[in-house]
């Protein structure tokens, strides 16, 4: 495993909403491994960077038709994601929207830690 517990990395996600590609960077950090899956679980801790987001150029006010908003960007941090080896090597993870607005059985992103490490 290249990466140890406790390593801070950059991950990058995407999604594509109807008003273009969206990408975001944080910083996060490597938390466990999940060998079952080949999968690391991570804590998002910074919103580094976001990219694509529409808003008005002069007022910097995101329009209200927008599905993706820098605050639900912002959100993210603090809660935990699975991620494949590939994620830790900089690869962009490109997301479905419903990762952020919700109607998935398990969410993306969670606020708890659902690896229990006696079943890994």
């Amino acid at each position: 495993m290249p990466f140890q517990e406790d390593e801070q990395i950059s991950l990058h996600f995407a999604w594509s909403p109807s008003t273009g590609l969206v990408r975001a960077t944080y910083r996060a950090e490597v938390e466990r491994y999940e060998p079952k899956g080949d999968r690391f679980q991570c804590k998002l801790l910074e919103l580094i960077q976001a990219g694509g987001l529409q808003s008005h150029q002069k007022t910097g006010i995101v329009p209200s038709g927008s599905e993706l908003t820098r605050d639900m960007l912002d959100h993210l941090v603090g809660q935990h994601v699975l991620v494949p080896r590939e994620a830790l090597n900089g690869l962009t993870l490109r997301l479905k929207m419903t990762t952020l607005t919700g109607g998935l059985k398990r969410p993306y992103f969670f606020t708890e830690q659902p690896i229990d490490p006696s079943t890994s």
